[in-house]
Parts: structure tokens; sequence; C-alpha cells
């Protein structure tokens, strides 16, 4: 593995910013710790870069133990939330300014810069400042000079939360398939569940200090393995009196479960459906329009629980009637998640008309 992080412990005051904290990542691979405010996620990325030591524990690049060796040296490329652009220098000084302070021949410089300003696609601003620029101009200039000295890993801490929506999605597929291209060995920071999911290959989710699980963007969401990245991870309806529904028994070793809004399927009434048995009757509560899909609040057994509606289907009312079917659930307690199906839908093949 190109990083490794082995048992790394940092405290400040009372605080526990990284608790014991273990991964290990592949070259090229790039990486989302993902987590909530506060969690620890950029503690994890300032000690990679030996911009903060941890109290204990050992941190490797390349296979080689880097706690002792300063941040200059450990070929780090950094891009921080607000790009730290130098706005006296153009757009050409700022990208060449890691490569002039690590003394590269003026001629080297001057051709890597061009390179990475064609590659970035701002080939024509060299001359520019940074006031002249968009914020996703400015996030890729503050990329350029982040892998201008070829750094073998390259950190980005929220590198897109001060950019509007549209250009955001732009850049993170742009980041993507730079980063592929270059194959650097990348990890970003961020809070949000979409971008970890649509730009990383991995995603390590922060909790607390602590990593609570690793692994692909789409077995994370499947297989969550505790009850944080359960509740985290994803759209949640959290609720206590699961028994009550159709199909699902109460389990005391399990107090609360989590259904997710894919996990139940609404039918107008005399819809034709299977699955009569397993499915219970509910009141629509709200309605919020998500562009490709309605956002539903359907209350059942005085409980309300939220799923989806593609809007090209006919459209449903405030108040009206519908069939609700629960297909399944995790239960979740301190500990351990479980996921439990409807039992009644393998039992029950009746059709409503």
């Amino acid at each position: 593995m190109y990083i490794e992080f082995r048992n790394v412990n940092k405290s400040f005051g009372t605080y526990k910013a990284s608790d014991n904290v273990n991964f290990s990542l592949s070259k090229g691979s790039l990486s989302a710790l993902l987590g909530p405010s506060g969690s620890g996620k950029t503690t994890i990325l300032r000690i990679l870069a030996g911009l903060e030591t941890p109290d204990s524990g050992d941190i490797f690049i390349d296979g080689q133990r880097v706690n002792d060796i300063i941040p200059a040296k450990r070929g780090i490329g950094f891009v921080f939330q607000n790009y730290a652009l130098f706005r006296y220098m153009t757009v050409f000084d700022n990208i060449a300014f890691g490569m002039q302070v690590k003394k590269f021949p003026p001629e080297q410089i001057k051709q890597r810069v061009n390179e990475l300003l064609k590659l970035i696609g701002l080939d024509g601003l060299s001359g520019r400042y940074p006031a002249q620029l968009s914020g996703g101009q400015k996030q890729r200039i503050a990329f350029a000079r982040a892998i201008a000295p070829e750094p073998k890993v390259l950190l980005l801490d929220e590198p897109f939360a001060a950019i509007d929506a549209k250009v955001r999605h732009e850049l993170r597929q742009w980041l993507k398939n730079t980063i592929k291209e270059l194959n650097i060995t990348s990890i970003f920071v961020t809070h949000d569940q979409e971008e970890a999911n649509e730009a990383a290959d991995e995603i390590l989710i922060v909790n607390n200090g602590k990593i609570e699980q690793s692994g692909s963007p789409i077995s994370i969401y499947k297989k969550p393995v505790t009850p944080f990245v359960a509740q985290f991870i994803g759209e949640n309806s959290l609720i206590n009196d699961y028994g009550n529904f159709k199909g699902f028994q109460f389990n005391k070793n399990f107090p609360a479960a989590i259904i997710r809004p894919e996990f139940i399927s609404l039918f107008k009434l005399q819809e034709q459906i299977q699955n009569t048995y397993s499915a219970e009757s509910g009141i629509i509560k709200t309605i919020t329009f998500r562009g490709s899909y309605l956002e539903i609040i359907v209350t059942l057994n005085n409980i309300d629980l939220k799923t989806i509606w593609p809007n090209d289907r006919e459209l449903l009312q405030p108040k009206e009637k519908v069939i609700v079917l629960i297909r399944k659930m995790y239960l979740i307690n301190t500990d351990s998640v479980r996921e439990v199906e409807n039992t009644a839908i393998t039992t029950d093949n009746s059709v409503i008309i």
C-alpha cells in the first residue's frame, strides 16, 4: 500500500481528534475522508502532511515512515479550501511558486507551468491575477500549483466548498479524470456525500476521530457496518416502533430501525400490486419537488416515513390515502447493524385490483 496509518492518535487537550486511526490506500487512488464537521477529517489530512504531529502511531508513504520527516520533504501537495492563491502574483507565478522555492531551473519551471496550464484548460490566462478569475478557475490554479513540483501525494481540504453547484459537479469530474491521468495518490476531505460518491474510488467514513468504515461508495451505501454509517449515509427515517409495521417483529436487542426511502414502495388505491398482505394503508403528509422525483412524507401507523415518487407517474396529493409496502430495514443498536426483510413478502403472492 502507498499510504498507511498505523494506530495513529492525536489529542488537543481533552479532545481526541484521531483515535487509533488505521487505514491504507493504494497508489494512484482518489480517496475521500467523509464525515460531519468536527469528526477529525482535516486532522488526518494535516497529520499526513506533517502539519500536525501525532501523539502516537506511524505514518508511511511509499513504504517510508515519515513521522520525523518535515513537511517540505514529504512530497505532499496541498490544496486548501480557500485556494490560498497569492493575489499579487499572476496565474503563471502562482503555479510556479512551489518550483521556485525548491530551486527548479527557470526553463524547467516555464515548461512545467505551460504544460499544467494546458492540462487545466487555462493556457490563455497565464498573465491574469486571481481577482480576474472565477471560482472554478481559481480552484484549477490551486490544483496546478499543488502538483507543479510533482509531489508523491495530493491532499485537498474541502476543495469544492466555495464553488456553486453546477461548477462543483463539473470540477469533480475534471478532478477525477485528471488525477487518473496523472496517477497521483490523492485524498480529499468533504462532508458532502454526493461529492464523495461521485469522485472517490474509496471512502473513509470518519466519526469522533475514528474510521467507522472504508470501502467503495457502493459497498458502504449497501452494507453499512456501524450504526453511525447506517444513519449518516443516504436519506433515512429513524424509527423506534418498527414492530408495528407488517412483516417486521420487534427485536429487544435492536431498539431502533433505519428505513431508507428506496426501501419503501407506494401505490395508489386500487392499483394492481403484489404482496397485499405485507402492505398497509398510509396517508400522504407532505410532497416536495426535487427535480426528477418527488420527496414524499407518508404517515403509517402514526409514524412519518420519507420515500420518493417518480414525477412521471400520476401525481399524489397531500392527505391522499395510499398503499405502503416496506420491503426491508436496518435494525441498529449501539454497536451493530442488521438488515432484515419483510417476512410477509415471501409468503404472499396475492394481487389486488
